[in-house]
């Protein structure tokens, strides 16, 4: 999937703020794979900055074991912990995006809320 960067990091806020919100989710956000916020959007107090480093960062460290051990390309990642999970995607183009889903968010719900969001960004 191409990304068109400049809409992304213009119009990224207001399309992860509907999407959260739609959705039931804690906050979502979009990286560089160098760890620069692109766009974001939480329904609590967060720092997007230190997030979007710690993304790149996991995705970075993912991209190698993944490599290391011939497993192929990411797909998508779930990390569930005692108060919910945390979902991230590989976007391509050097882009990551994050999902933070509230504890008792279903995984099956999470991916699903995951393709919805890749429908809502092709149709960006």
């Amino acid at each position: 999937m191409e990304l068109n960067i400049g809409k992304l990091t213009s119009e990224g806020a207001e399309l992860l703020k509907n999407y959260v919100q739609k959705m039931g989710l804690e906050g979502a956000l979009i990286a560089t794979a160098e760890g620069l916020e692109m766009a974001s959007f939480f329904s609590t107090d967060k720092d997007a900055d230190i997030i979007a480093a710690d993304m790149a960062s996991l995705l970075a460290s993912t991209h190698s074991i993944l490599s290391n051990t011939e497993k192929g390309k990411l797909n998508e990642m779930i990390i569930s912990s005692d108060h919910g999970s945390i979902a991230v995607k590989d976007l391509g183009e050097d882009v990551v995006f994050g999902v933070l889903a509230p504890e008792g968010y279903k995984m099956g719900g999470l991916i699903v809320s995951l393709k919805q969001f890749m429908k809502d960004l092709q149709a960006l």
